[in-house]
């Protein structure tokens, strides 16, 4: 398998005074914006590279930290779409590193606290925090051993705590986790953990807007899918008003993961003829991972 596309650069969140915004020097609260940043770098190859403070100043957010979903919907703006998982809709671990085992990474939420004491040690101490999994390797699909992971405060400055790591790193599988699962979802002051088997997540892209997709390998083949030679990139075309309907699998029987507006782009690298007749047609088109779909109505 080919090394997955990776942000042009590892980006930081680091000093307080890398973003100030209204007066307000936001920078060790920007761990969010940085991973999406990088991801939106990631996702575009390079063609859209926005700074932390770009994707800050775009939430229109200037009190302490920020959401997944105010994220997500500042990379929409660029072209990105990720499917995002919190509240009620978390993933699986299993699911979102099946994903980045076929081309998909994912802004990641959890609590730097489980880093102390280790060589992954990027912060104070217990502070909610955000990061970028860009890809697994080792282990299977769904347990992989290690995931390489850029973390926005593991700049590699010295502290009074000590000597933060520096970015990208390969973490243990089993350190993402524990990372996950010590997420305060209420808040930092708030006790409540969101606890084991569950991810904080926005895995992406779901489209893009690149002239070409990435290359195919981790294409996996599903439901009489057949390989588009080469991939071909898509523009979502639908009536005025509606949004095309990603589905994880041919029909609209399975699970929405997403909607997307006319004029995003849809990388398909698979095309089956054998999926739920819709408008007279039984053609969808696939990523590459074979879980994500649109009905050929949908362009």
């Amino acid at each position: 398998m080919s090394t997955p596309t990776r942000p042009t650069a590892a980006l930081h969140e680091g000093p307080a005074t890398s973003c100030i915004i209204a007066g307000k020097a936001l920078g060790w609260t920007n761990c969010g914006p940085t991973s999406t940043a990088m991801g939106i770098d990631r996702s575009t190859h390079g063609a859209q590279r926005p700074s932390p403070c770009d994707v800050r100043r775009k939430t229109g957010d200037t009190v302490g930290g920020t959401t997944l979903p105010q994220n997500v919907a500042v990379a929409s703006t660029y072209g990105v779409s990720f499917e995002t998982h919190v509240g009620t809709n978390v993933c699986a671990p299993s699911y979102a590193a099946g994903q980045a085992r076929v081309g998909r990474g994912f802004i990641l939420q959890g609590n730097a606290g489980v880093l102390v004491g280790t060589a992954y040690r990027s912060t104070g101490g217990y502070v909610n925090h955000a990061v970028w999994v860009n890809e697994t390797r080792g282990g299977t699909a769904s347990v992989p051993a290690e995931a390489l992971v850029y973390d926005p405060a593991a700049d590699g400055r010295t502290a009074s705590w000590g000597k933060a790591a520096t970015s990208p790193q390969w973490w243990p599988w089993s350190l993402i986790l524990k990372f996950a699962a010590a997420l305060h979802p209420w808040g930092d002051t708030d006790a409540r953990l969101l606890g084991p088997g569950k991810f904080y997540c926005a895995i992406g892209p779901v489209s893009m807007t690149t002239d070409a997709p990435p290359p195919t390998s981790g294409l996996t083949l599903r439901y009489g899918g057949v390989a588009i030679k080469p991939p071909q990139v898509k523009t979502i075309a639908v009536p005025a008003g509606q949004r095309a309907n990603v589905r994880t699998r041919p029909t609209t029987a399975s699970t929405k993961t997403s909607s997307l507006p006319n004029g995003t782009k849809w990388a398909c690298y698979q095309v089956t003829k054998t999926g739920q007749l819709l408008a007279g047609s039984r053609t969808w088109y696939g990523n590459i991972g074979g879980n994500r779909w649109l009905h050929s109505t949908s362009f």
